[in-house]
């Protein structure tokens, strides 16, 4: 996937780099990890996992996805649709 312009076999460029410019904050990583010290609910979100690799705002990125507690689940969500949705549908 490319950005400014969009681009690339995404099937939503033009989503997932919006997505990625309102996160991209001066001082913090779109793309960093959950803190290590953080407390996170015990909840499994599946199996999935994501590997996003590259560069973004000049810096390299390589970061590592998964839905295996409250934490990597919102880290996850925060970046769809650059991550597939895979949020419950709200009846």
């Amino acid at each position: 996937m490319r950005c400014h312009p969009g681009g690339g076999s995404h099937p939503d460029p033009g989503g997932a780099c919006g997505t990625l410019d309102r996160r991209t904050i001066w001082g913090r990583d779109p793309f960093s990890p959950v803190a290590p010290d953080g407390l996170c609910t015990m909840q499994y979100g599946g199996p999935a996992t994501a590997y996003v690799t590259g560069t973004w705002a000049g810096r390299p990125v390589n970061a590592t996805y998964d839905r295996s507690d409250g934490c990597q689940i919102a880290r996850w969500n925060d970046l769809v649709p650059l991550l597939p949705d895979l949020r419950s549908p709200r009846s």
